[in-house]
């Protein structure tokens, strides 16, 4: 039957092969079919929610109510608008994109389902048309195929929509096309035409639905037959055959995924997507990561199964006697450190090869990757405790005594691993430090006898390896850290040392572009007679955003002759600086936009823009602006979401405190950290600053040297509650881990099975009563902590609004009144922008923009210049003075204020100020962050000291429980001593009906000893007069013969004589026998009891039948110290020589006898086995081996092994027998060993 198995296995295996192989080299058989019908069923799914958002909107707006913001702000699944009849916008449910009315069909050939083309993109659209309260409204739903928006990063996605296209290898067409393919909805509804060209492929991976259904049926026989077939060879004690199988199956399988790709060539599953994480051809993916990691636990737990044997065990122990001991003790320190090594380097691995990191700054954003990276992790975790305790544990076996010894070469060769690992790294000083606890505890505490077992020590031997590998991972995690701020500053440093500011030439790029489009500069310019000084000021106020406050900005304005109309005296031409700066040497990605370093003794860097003005395509002029560079700025409050993918990894957005020195003198500072402090120009002769970085002063500070430059880089030191609550993380990671697959063990055994003894059930108990109610009360603190915290940052953020609104009340109210001219308006609000540090947004009571301090989101179409929907039905019709909203363009999450401007006289809204905070997220994050860390230190160091605590706890309720068993165990006929308990408790009751049983029982024991006398006597009587009755009547039968020779007169003949004298002197001589034997056992002493040496007894005893004719005594020591027990060595040896001559007795004459002695130690007990190979013992006499004068040999007195029984109990001892018909009998004999004497030298 596991043959067949085996090649059904093979044969699965195989097909599961060829399937994939036919799949991954066999492409799609129509992919312009399936892409075609991919679309369609997306846009018909589109469709669908077309009509739910507007069963939604009517359900909310009666027909006899007023349309409002307030009745059409729901949530919507896709935006949408309502205009008037005359094309008028009314409504709007979201502002990323607003569609002119103009680009809809509302007239001849009006389709319910139109394409909108326009500057932002592509949009799938339904068009309607409403009435409401006696007013129609054309209603505009829409859906984005194809986004036009300029930014290309990671919060905006320019292209098409990936859930409905494959690729952009296709051409869309409003109007139905003889050559494009038709989209039309269920109905048969026109959507739009799609051209499909060559190299479109699908969404999705291609797979053949019908193979893939043939290959997880063939993957599911595999994994069932061949779990059952290795399950089956395991449970037979074929575990070497079972873990080759095991090996073989696991190896094939993830060797086909790995080939072909599978499944991350099949489906779209994230969790197999290298562009999450992707190391090595091995582990392309997080998911094969998992699968190898689970794969790799399987295979080293049956090998740690295996080694825990007792058969491999002993092999071992046998094996290790063979050698010295210390290289079997230096073996399992290094293999230990490999596992060590392992483990450390899995968490690097994880860490530089995904796009997350492990720490607790990520738990604002922990998702399912991080999850299952700490599950990684915890597998990995898991075979470097369980393989060091298991390895401990081999060269352990029956060397306990070795433990000082161990110890001391384990300390002796960590010297030089301390020491390299404390010059390397004090990280690495840490994991070893870690590592050497742990295998300090396992040895000294024998915690590798924990292993396979399931009890209250098992537990804690698991808590304490979380622990040390949560400190391990923590460290490791530190390090990582420390890697990324070192790569942050050199980014930063080389941004400086190497002068350049990609940032600078972003933006400028930006700002050249709008300067050439401003009419109201060219106006300027192209008029001789106007004043050229409000175009300098448009430009810096507008223009030139607070970015450039750490440049010194000059602005040229050159007529169409080449000469400076702004600055008369200025003698330079525009050749002159064309010549001096327009070259290749200077030029940068931007056109017209030149860099010059800065040298030696010269002003900073500097960037020229040259800006070319026409209008009407003559050319007037050509604005140069100069900015020369004063300190590089740390921080910026530009938006993150306006920045370009090709800038972002040229920008660094931490923020830094640093100094630039040249020859150790200061040049200037940017940030808080005092750089002239005397102690800095230590630091800089510090040659640690240049390689890992300094700590001092709560900064760390990293230096980059060029040239004569040196730039300091400093940043606050990861403050140790992080370090902590990092471990603290880990470690409560591992422990759910642990319990998860505890309980998963228990189920898959059977929670039957699995018996808990009573400390570990109070154990059990003591934690859940402090883990539930603590879990609960950390839950709420965190919950109350952020809530207050996220209120403080409101709070924040309204008091920055009203700071903003109170400044630009008045100049609103003139703007208003016709007294402040537009561009002196949006000039104060680029100042107060700029003093805030914050964006500012202000619109009018229509909700149509007046006025931004940051352009670029409306110009770059990636916001409308139109209030949000929301913000419009809280301020402007529910006439609320404030509100903060959650909002979110692309992917960014941010938190917006607004904040109504009111007239004095009647208070009506002037305008609405909009203030984003686009990195409220992040502090919101650290406020998060700040709250978790705490809790989740307070709460790791109270269940871990709550561990101890209920530890020691539970040992204390339990002794009085083991005292008693104790006193039970040794409780006999004999001496017993009552107990004694001071407190009248439930343990007090215990001991008092304990020590009433002991006074019942030695009433008890009275009686018995009474009637066992008396029936002893009988049957003593019985047994002397039947012994004596058997030579009695020969005796008998002699006489009468004699008295017949007598009577015949032969009396005198001596060979008449002779024979019957001789039998009834054989017969006295039997009588006397049976006295002496009756009269040794009635008069028995007590046996002495004095320390003796247990195995020079049993060698003594052994070595009488070292030359026995009837068969072989073989002797197997397995004990390699003194066993010194309790006893009467001469008693012992007797017992031993009479158990070795029944075994020689109980085999068959027709076979040789052979005998084995076997003496091995277990705990503190040394045990002597004495087995025979004759026919065994019959069940029914088992019962009776060890009463007086029971005998199963005709000429045996039946005493010896009652003797033997007395005298091994009367020294502590045990003595059994086991016993199989036809095979044999072992006769066993146990000793406690003085603990004093353990372990010493023979």
């Amino acid at each position: 039957m596991l043959k067949k198995r085996r090649l059904i296995i093979v044969f699965a295996i195989i097909l599961m092969a060829v399937v994939l192989a036919v799949n991954f080299f066999s492409g799609s058989p129509d992919a312009s079919k399936l892409g075609l019908q991919q679309i369609e069923e997306k846009t018909q799914t589109v469709a669908e929610e077309f009509d739910e958002d507007f069963i939604q909107l009517l359900m909310n707006n009666r027909p006899e109510k007023q349309v409002s913001f307030s009745t059409l702000n729901f949530e919507a699944k896709h935006p949408f608008y309502l205009y008037s009849e005359d094309g008028k916008l009314l409504f709007w449910s979201n502002v990323s994109m607003i569609p002119d009315f103009g680009d809809i069909n509302t007239g001849d050939g009006f389709r319910p389902y139109q394409l909108i083309d326009n500057a932002k993109g592509t949009y799938f659209s339904r068009i309607r048309s409403i009435s409401r309260n006696n007013q129609v409204y054309w209603m505009v739903q829409v859906y984005s195929l194809y986004d036009k928006v300029e930014i290309d990063n990671e919060y905006l996605h320019a292209g098409y929509n990936d859930e409905v296209f494959g690729n952009d290898r296709f051409i869309l067409s409003a109007a139905p096309h003889q050559e494009y393919d038709q989209i039309t909805g269920q109905d048969g509804a026109y959507f739009f035409s799609v051209s499909l060209r060559n190299g479109y492929t699908p969404i999705g991976h291609r797979s053949n639905t019908a193979l893939l259904l043939f290959f997880f049926s063939l993957t599911g026989l595999v994994f069932i037959l061949g779990g059952d077939f290795v399950i089956r060879l395991w449970k037979h004690g074929k575990r070497k055959l079972s873990f080759i199988y095991t090996v073989s199956i696991l190896v094939s399988v993830r060797g086909m995924m790995l080939i072909f790709h599978f499944p991350q060539d099949y489906f779209e599953v994230p969790l197999f997507d290298p562009a999450y994480y992707a190391s090595s051809l091995l582990n392309p993916s997080l998911g094969d990561l998992l699968l190898n990691v689970v794969a790799s636990a399987i295979v080293l737990a049956m090998l740690i199964s295996m080694l825990g044997r007792r058969e491999v065990i002993v092999v071992f122990a046998k094996i290790r006697k063979r050698y010295y001991q210390w290289v079997f003790y230096l073996l399992a320190y290094l293999l230990s450190a490999l596992f060590l090594f392992l483990f450390f380097r899995l968490f690097i691995n994880i860490s530089n090869n995904s796009q997350w990191n492990l720490n607790i700054l990520d738990i604002p954003t922990f998702d399912y990757f991080k999850a299952i990276s700490i599950l990684i992790l915890f597998f990995g975790g898991a075979g470097y405790l369980l393989f060091t305790l298991m390895s401990l544990n081999l060269v352990f076996y029956q060397a306990r005594a070795k433990k000082v010894y161990a110890l001391k070469l384990l300390l002796g060769i960590s010297v030089p691993f301390l020491v390299v690992a404390a010059w390397i790294d004090l990280i690495y000083l840490i994991v070893y430090i870690s590592h050497l606890i742990l295998l300090v505890a396992i040895i000294s505490f024998e915690l590798y006898d924990n292993v396979l077992k399931l009890q209250l020590n098992t537990f804690l031997t698991f808590f304490f390896g979380c622990l040390v590998g949560a400190i391990i991972t923590g460290a490791a995690s530190y390090q990582d850290y420390e890697k990324r701020e070192i790569l942050q500053k050199n980014r930063l440093a080389n941004q400086i040392l190497m002068e350049k500011d990609v940032m600078a030439e972003f933006l400028l790029s930006d700002v050249m572009e709008r300067i050439k489009g401003d009419l109201f500069i060219k106006n300027r310019i192209v008029n001789p007679s106007l004043s050229k000084d409000p175009v300098e000021q448009k430009i810096r106020k507008i223009y030139i955003s607070n970015y450039f406050d750490q440049y010194d900005l000059n602005v040229m304005i050159f007529n169409t002759a080449g000469e400076d109309v702004l600055h008369r005296n200025n003698d330079q031409t525009l050749d002159d600086y064309r010549f001096r700066y327009m070259n290749s040497d200077y030029a940068t990605s931007v056109r017209n936009l030149y860099f010059v370093k800065s040298g030696e003794g010269v002003e900073g860097n500097k960037f020229y823009t040259f800006v070319p003005m026409e209008k009407d395509g003559d050319f007037i002029g050509t604005i140069v602006m100069e900015f020369v560079q004063q300190r590089i700025q740390s921080t910026s409050v530009f938006p993150k979401l306006l920045l370009d993918k090709k800038y972002v990894d040229d920008i660094y957005d931490h923020n830094f405190d640093y100094a630039l020195f040249r020859d150790s003198v200061l040049q200037y500072s940017v940030g808080v950290y005092n750089y002239r402090d005397p102690d800095v120009s230590g630091l800089l002769e510090n040659d640690n600053l240049y390689v890992g970085g300094v700590s001092r002063d709560k900064y760390h500070h990293y230096g980059v040297v060029n040239g004569s430059s040196t730039l300091v880089i400093s940043s606050p030191i990861y403050p140790l509650s992080y370090i902590l609550a990092d471990v603290s993380f880990f470690f409560i990671g591992y422990i759910a881990c642990t319990l998860i697959f505890i309980i998963f063990y228990a189920l898959l055994n059977g929670l039957n099975k699995v018996q808990f003894n009573y400390a570990t059930k109070l154990q059990f108990y003591l934690n859940f009563a402090f883990f539930v109610p603590m879990l609960v009360i950390s839950a709420i603190a965190i919950g109350l902590l952020s809530k207050s915290y996220l209120e403080d940052l409101h709070r924040q953020y309204f008091e920055k609004a009203n700071i903003i609104r109170d400044n630009l009340f008045q100049y609103l109210e003139q703007e208003t009144q016709g007294t402040m001219d537009k561009d002196d308006f949006l000039a104060e609000v680029y100042r107060l922008a700029s003093t805030t540090a914050t964006d500012i947004n202000v619109f009018d009571p229509d909700g149509k923009l007046m006025a931004t301090s940051q352009p670029n989101i409306f110009e770059k179409k990636v916001l409308t210049k139109y209030l949000d929907p929301q913000a419009y039905a809280e301020i402007l019709e529910a006439q609320n003075t404030r509100v903060i909203l959650d909002e979110q363009v692309g992917k960014l999450k941010y938190k917006t204020v607004y904040i109504s401007l009111r007239g004095i006289k009647r208070q009506q809204v002037l305008g609405i100020i909009s203030i984003p905070f686009f990195e409220s997220e992040e502090e919101l994050n650290v406020l998060i962050v700040d709250v978790f860390s705490t809790i989740i230190n307070i709460f790791v160091a109270i269940f871990i000291v709550f561990l101890i605590v209920s530890y020691f706890v539970s040992k204390q309720l339990t002794d009085p429980f083991k005292l008693l068993t104790q006193k039970l165990k040794v409780t006999n006929l004999e001496d017993n001593e009552p107990m004694y308990w001071p407190i009248n408790d439930e343990i007090g009751l215990l001991v008092n009906e304990y020590n009433n049983m002991l006074f019942k029982l030695e009433a008890s024991r009275k009686v018995l000893a009474l009637n066992e006398k008396e029936s002893a006597w009988r049957e003593m009587a019985k047994q002397v007069a039947h012994e004596i009755k058997n030579p009695l009547t020969p005796m008998k039968l002699t006489l009468q013969h004699l008295l017949r020779l007598q009577a015949e007169g032969r009396i005198d003949d001596p060979e008449k004589l002779k024979k019957p004298i001789n039998n009834l002197i054989n017969q006295v001589d039997t009588l006397s026998d049976i006295a002496t034997s009756f009269s040794t056992f009635a008069k028995m002493p007590l046996p002495k009891n004095e320390l003796m040496d247990f195995e020079q007894v049993v060698v003594g005893a052994v070595e009488l039948f070292k030359n026995s004719e009837r068969g072989k005594v073989g002797f197997y020591n397995h004990v390699n110290e003194r066993l010194l027990v309790m006893g009467d060595d001469k008693l012992f040896g007797r017992v031993i020589s009479n158990l070795i001559i029944n075994g020689v007795q109980a085999v068959p004459e027709d076979r040789s006898a052979e005998i084995t002695v076997i003496l091995t130690k277990e705990n503190e007990w040394t045990r002597l086995e004495v087995k025979d190979n004759g026919t065994g013992i019959p069940e029914e006499l088992r019962d009776k081996i060890f009463i007086p004068n029971f005998s199963t040999k005709s000429e045996g007195s039946g005493l010896g092994l009652a003797i033997a029984k007395r005298g091994v109990e009367t020294a502590g001892g045990n003595i059994w027998f086991e016993t199989k018909d036809g095979q044999g009998t072992s006769f066993f004999l146990a000793f406690p060993v003085v603990n004093d004497a353990v372990g010493a030298p023979r």
